[in-house]
Formats: C-alpha cells, sequence, structure tokens
C-alpha cells in the first residue's frame, strides 16, 4: 500500500509540473534567438507588473515613419533583483537597447537589460 500511494504522490507531482513548464511560453516562440537587434526610440507606456515588464516604444524606422514596438523583460523579481525600479526607464525617456528580435518582423523585442542606454 506504501508503494502505490508513494507512486500516486509522484505521479500527481509530474504532472503537475510537467503543466507549470507547457504553461509559460519559450522565449523562442516569440522570439528569433539567433537574430540580435537594437532599437531606438521614446517610451510611450510602462507596463510594470508580472508575468513580464513591458516597455513600448516609438521608433522611426528606416523611411521615418514611427513604429510601435514591445518591449519584453522578465518578470518584476528578476528586474528588481537586477537593481531596476518603476524610474529606471519612464514614459518620455529616449533610450537604446538591444536583444533578440520578434520573429515574422512582428515588431517586439526581447531586451537584454545590460545593453539598455538612456539617452
Amino acid at each position: 500500500m506504501k508503494k502505490w500511494v508513494s507512486l500516486a504522490v509522484a505521479s500527481a507531482t509530474a504532472l503537475v509540473v510537467a503543466q507549470s513548464a507547457t504553461a509559460h511560453h519559450a522565449l523562442a516562440a516569440n522570439y528569433d534567438t539567433d537574430n540580435i537587434g537594437t532599437i531606438e526610440g521614446v517610451v510611450v507606456e510602462v507596463f510594470w507588473s508580472n508575468p513580464h515588464v513591458h516597455y513600448y516604444i516609438e521608433v522611426a524606422n528606416a523611411e521615418g515613419v514611427t513604429e510601435l514596438w514591445d518591449v519584453e523583460t522578465s518578470n518584476l523579481a528578476t528586474v528588481m533583483r537586477s537593481g531596476w525600479t518603476r524610474e529606471t526607464v519612464e514614459v518620455g525617456d529616449r533610450i537604446r537597447i538591444s536583444g533578440q528580435l520578434g520573429r515574422n518582423g512582428i515588431h517586439r523585442l526581447a531586451l537584454d537589460r545590460e545593453s539598455l542606454e538612456v539617452l
């Protein structure tokens, strides 16, 4: 009987862990991990909340047309452990950042926090 209880607990634990792992998206699903780029623009919105911090940035493309980019960072705990606060990047700041670019030409970037330059 003890063996069956242990097996049932182990199976239930494995199921919960597997569901949790698949519930969170993989970086490679949204970003081309081999395509690193740099953008520069003005922050127009800050979303400082879990599951990930987002900065929305207006960027002028090569033709001078303004595009809205979604810049995604890590979760709040990781960002704050790095020393970032709500005031690190604020609406109106002009910034230059690098990171993995969005798949299929989508205007998004997975931010490499060490690349941030507030201009």
